[in-house]
């Protein structure tokens, strides 16, 4: 059902109209209204003093025939105003109440016993208003003599008359009133249809504006405040447009600007729900910005993920503050990156807070370089302390290995005694090899690079792997056919394979299963990152045993050196040599594990692309026919037994031997002498061997220099110098000592 208030708020125009004819309803109204009480009242008014008139008139005439009593005269009197308007009866009463003279002559004679004519016989003598309503009015005048009352002159008058004329007022009025409201509507309409054109064409400008539609124009030919408005809406469409332009320039620049950025950016309203965002966030949620917007976290995260962003959004809004944290996210296609996630608020013009913008940037990999950095220093300080223990080892351990193998070759008819030495010998190996292994860690580059076949290498060494394991271990190999050939140091590859194998088998109980499989592999730039190495191709070896298993802390620790699950069985070094093996052979491991479902250590060699190598060099394991025995050999080194031993081991096989305790005496030595080779250890007080090396090339151009050193990373010898690593084993000196001679 339609309402006024419909009805009324249609249009303008109607409202106009409507408006016009209710003033003039009104205004119409209280016009006829006051017109005919007026009307009314006067002619009332006029009619009782008619009544007065005619009594008063009565009473005055009839007085001298009152008084003789002379009825005819009375009757001539009161007949002759049977024609006044509206006149009912007019009478003379004495003042007993008895009709002297009537216009019905019929009633003379007889008296007035109503209670309103009864009044008069006891009242004063003066005239009065016996009946007065709107339809009928008796006016009673006393007829006096010599101011004595003799009687009464009345008469009763209709007010009909006054009622059809007030009716007719009133006809009249309404007629005029709808004759107002018709013209005034007509007016109106006329008026209303003219503003509301004007009105209607603004309205329509305004509605394509509101539908998008910026080619709207509003231009109404008028002077009057339309017109005015029709140009101000122009100009102000015309701003409206320019800054709109403008805005939606800067926008496209800023979308533009957000989506070239790799951070996720996304903007959200206090209720959670999401209001924009860029490419990189979209491809996060694999959910289109358009329509992103109004979903909230719920619709986009697991349930868990939602509520802990959720909660982390109302502590910051709450807060008022930016807050930042780490968190890991998955994308659709399975990877995982570890981001940080600064939200901060953001507000209106007059600074309440209305949503939030939170940018997440990608630290995965930040991450794993400090990761691999401290690592890195880890291994690096670990490997200059062990470095330098181990060079005192060496130290020790050539003086007891040398002078064994010198006791054992003196006590050669003495085979009791021999075995003594023969057992010295053996620790002292064993010690060397320790001393070895804790030289790795501060070793950057390995001792023998060379062109190598992994899947012989493997085939090589599976022999000694199947003695090193229990025979309840069944040992499967899946090679490559078509592997790929890597450069790195055989000897380090098979000390790192037999580590993880005896690892492996420590994993397994009783019995178990290890497989090692070779492949290629291409790493692309993501995994390459991931894992911290360079993209490309790489020969990937894969150990897999069926033991307990690891969860994820002890994963992220089995590298630390001196880290181990055997409690005192192991020494924790076995893992790290194989990292820092891998490292210096550009290489990485990647290690795979649940508890109870076994474990996968992969290694990744880079594949090599100079061309194989069909003629190998050959080791010469005796002395050049070339030797002369007659240049002389100065050794040098800051442990005077190891200058005894040297000098007794050279000297046993013919050789002219000199010896030194610092570099000073050397010096003094190689100006008094002619020297052919120096044998000089490098680490050294005052004068170290490189600089003692130096020296001796100034006052002998032609010397030969083999440097001896407990360390294993003294690479930084002069070109053609050799160096041979201690503790020195008797054969492989003279070897060296006689290669060198002979050049």
């Amino acid at each position: 059902m339609i309402s006024l208030k419909q009805i009324w708020t249609k249009s303008i125009a109607r409202q106009l109209m409507l408006g016009i004819a209710l003033v003039h309803a009104v205004l119409m109204t209280i016009f006829v209204i006051d017109l005919v009480a007026r009307e009314k009242n006067f002619l009332v008014d006029l009619s009782q003093k008619q009544a007065i008139g005619l009594a008063e008139t009565l009473a005055a005439n009839g007085t001298s025939w009152v008084l003789a009593q002379d009825f005819i005269g009375m009757e001539e009197i009161i007949q002759s105003q049977s024609g006044f308007p509206g006149l009912k009866y007019a009478m003379f009463l004495d003042k007993k109440g008895k009709v002297l003279a009537y216009t019905d002559i019929n009633q003379v004679g007889n008296y007035v016993d109503d209670e309103i004519s009864k009044t008069l016989f006891t009242a004063k003598p003066e005239t009065y208003s016996l009946i007065d309503n709107s339809r009928f009015i008796d006016i009673a005048t006393p007829i006096l003599a010599n101011k004595q009352l003799i009687g009464w002159a009345r008469v009763g008058i209709s007010r009909e008359g006054i009622t059809d004329n007030i009716q007719h007022v009133t006809r009249n009025g309404l007629i005029y009133t709808l004759a107002a409201i018709i013209i005034g509507t007509i007016f109106a309409w006329f008026m209303g249809r003219g503003l509301t054109m004007g009105l209607r064409h603004l309205s329509r400008a305004t509605h394509g504006i509101a539908i998008g539609d910026r080619d709207v124009n509003c231009q109404l030919e008028r002077q009057d405040e339309l017109g005015v408005l029709s140009d101000d809406f122009n100009k102000m469409l015309t701003i409206i447009n320019d800054k709109e332009m403008a805005l939606n320039k800067n926008l496209s620049l800023l979308d533009a600007l957000l989506d070239s950025v790799p951070d996720l950016v996304f903007y959200k309203d206090l209720d959670g729900v999401y209001i924009g965002c860029n490419l990189a966030f979209e491809e996060l949620v694999n959910t289109p910005k358009k329509d992103l917007i109004g979903m909230t976290d719920y619709q986009l995260f697991p349930k868990d993920i939602a509520d802990s962003f959720r909660d982390k959004d109302r502590l910051m809004l709450e807060s008022g503050h930016s807050q930042q944290n780490e968190e890991w996210i998955d994308y659709p296609d399975g990877r995982r990156i570890l981001v940080n996630t600064l939200k901060t608020p953001f507000y209106t013009a007059n600074g309440k807070i209305i949503g939030l913008i939170g940018i997440a940037r990608d630290i995965t990999l930040l991450k794993e370089q400090e990761e691999q950095l401290r690592s890195s220093r880890k291994m690096d300080a670990l490997g200059k302390l062990t470095g330098g223990i181990a060079h005192d080892y060496n130290n020790m351990l050539s003086i007891i290995l040398g002078f064994a193998e010198l006791l054992e070759i003196k006590l050669a008819d003495q085979p009791s005694l021999k075995k003594y030495a023969r057992q010295i010998m053996t620790a002292g190996q064993r010690g060397a090899s320790l001393t070895n292994k804790l030289l790795t860690f501060s070793r950057n580059t390995s001792e023998n690079i060379e062109r190598v076949d992994l899947n012989f290498a493997i085939q090589e060494a599976s022999q000694m792997i199947e003695k090193s394991l229990t025979a309840s271990i069944k040992v499967d190999l899946n090679l490559d056919k078509n592997l790929w050939f890597t450069q790195l140091d055989t000897s380090d590859f098979d000390n790192a394979l037999i580590n993880i194998c005896i690892n492996a088998m420590h994993a397994m109980d009783k019995e178990g299963f290890l497989r090692i499989s070779t492949s290629n592999e291409h790493l692309t730039t993501e995994m390459a990152r991931m894992l911290g190495v360079t993209p490309g191709d790489y020969v990937a070896v894969s150990i897999s045993d069926t033991g307990v298993g690891m969860d994820d802390e002890t994963i992220s620790k089995i590298f630390d050196p001196f880290f181990s699950t055997k409690g005192e069985m192991g020494t924790g070094l076995g893992l790290s040599q194989v990292y820092g093996f891998l490292k210096r052979s550009k290489g990485t491991i990647r290690v795979h594990s649940k508890l109870g479902a076994g474990s996968t250590f992969k290694l990744y060699f880079p594949k090599d692309l100079t061309e194989e190598e069909n003629n190998k060099k050959m080791s010469e394991h005796h002395l050049s026919p070339k030797i002369t025995r007659q240049q002389t050999i100065l050794v040098v080194d800051d442990e005077e037994a190891l200058c005894e031993l040297t000098q007794e081991i050279l000297s046993n096989y013919g050789f002219s031997v000199l010896a030194a305790s610092s570099g000073k005496e050397a010096l003094n030595i190689l100006q008094k002498e002619s020297i052919g080779l120096l044998i000089t250890d490098i680490i050294m007080p005052e004068i170290d061997g490189h600089q003692l090396a130096t020296m001796a090339r100034d006052i002998h151009p032609e010397i030969k220099v083999l440097f001896v050193s407990g360390y294993s990373d003294h690479t930084d010898s002069t070109a053609g110098d050799e160096r041979i690593q201690k503790p020195i084993n008797s054969a492989d000196l003279v070897e060296r000592v006689g290669k060198l001679l002979a050049e």
